[in-house]
């Protein structure tokens, strides 16, 4: 191999070395989890039905981010809903796009509002129970969630 020809291979590994470290630190930025998770619960559905709603509070501690997706072993699928009142008529409607988490807020997955719609368990669940659910993020780094199943009717914290 000429010297010409090393001096392009050792410029090139030159500039590959100065620029991998900033690569490395978008990569990071992007990853890193800024939304934290809090009061996760899913409504004890009644017997046999294929659906349940699950609640949680969402804390962006960075900048803009949006929540894209969830997941769980325990259902076919999860959905983003929204209830809004059309007239005098409260609506359920999916969220394919997700939901949008502001710097600095918390929103809310509550009844009556946001939340986690629950398709198809894969076994019956009851009071007590974990569910295991994955949070998609489009800036923070996913997180494993486990939602505890309690009745809608219990208070937050009460023993039933």
């Amino acid at each position: 191999m000429s010297w010409s020809r090393w001096g392009v291979l050792a410029a090139g590994l030159l500039l590959t070395c100065s620029v991998m470290p900033v690569v490395a630190a978008a990569a990071q930025a992007h990853t890193a989890a800024t939304v934290s998770v809090s009061d996760a619960w899913v409504r004890l559905p009644p017997p046999a039905a294929n659906v349940a709603a699950g609640y949680v509070q969402l804390h962006n501690g960075g900048g803009e981010d949006r929540l894209l997706s969830a997941a769980s072993p325990a259902f076919a699928e999860v959905q983003i809903h929204a209830m809004r009142m059309d007239g005098e008529v409260m609506r359920m409607e999916a969220l394919p796009d997700g939901l949008a988490l502001p710097e600095g807020q918390t929103v809310a997955l509550q009844p009556g509002g946001y939340h986690l719609m629950l398709l198809n368990p894969k076994r019956p669940v009851s009071a007590g129970q974990t569910v295991r659910v994955t949070l998609q993020f489009a800036r923070s780094a996913a997180q494993v969630v486990d939602f505890s199943v309690r009745d809608g009717l219990v208070p937050h914290g009460a023993v039933k």
